[in-house]
């Protein structure tokens, strides 16, 4: 059971991954944690390290130039099928580049990023920055300034950190 104190006011929540992550948050203001060490503090320097290191992309250069050039000539079938008046042929390929720009989204991440395979350092942020937000959430209804000063002073990401506007100090 954990005991949260703020502002005057304490609340209790049991045990969660997500509250040990802001408590090592927490305790080192102002610095970047890698998500890897957040997801298992105990595995040490080399097992952070090794998750950090990225996989192999889901789409190389080769077949991002092919995705697009074969975008490309659907867009002109359209195109020649509208300007012939045969809507069904149109639509016909206009299903087909909308399949092939969902498949592109599947491989791609935030801002077109490029999504990688076996990406541990990806897992790792998508798993604390969920523990967090459900923690929060728990916040919310037990200690709803908590939560709000959390959310304001705590980034989640590839790195996290605890940035709070003014400096508090926790006895952790």
């Amino acid at each position: 059971m954990w005991r949260l104190s703020f502002g005057g006011r304490t609340a209790h929540l049991p045990d969660a991954k997500g509250l040990r992550d802001l408590h090592l948050l927490l305790g080192s203001p102002g610095a970047d944690i890698p998500a890897p060490r957040l997801l298992n503090p105990e595995g040490g320097e080399e097992v952070a390290v090794a998750r950090a290191m990225s996989g192999d992309p889901v789409l190389d250069q080769e077949a991002k130039e092919r995705y697009a050039r074969h975008l490309a000539a659907l867009d002109e079938e359209i195109d020649r099928a509208v300007a012939l008046g045969d809507d069904a042929r149109a639509a016909e390929f206009d299903r087909e580049r909308d399949a092939l720009l969902a498949e592109l989204r599947v491989a791609s991440g935030l801002a077109g990023r490029t999504r990688r395979l076996g990406d541990e350092a990806e897992r790792a942020r998508k798993t604390v920055t969920a523990r967090i937000r459900d923690t929060l959430r728990k916040l919310d209804v037990r200690h709803p300034e908590l939560a709000a000063h959390l959310r304001g002073s705590v980034s989640t990401g590839l790195h996290c950190r605890y940035r709070p506007e003014q400096p508090v100090s926790w006895r952790l």
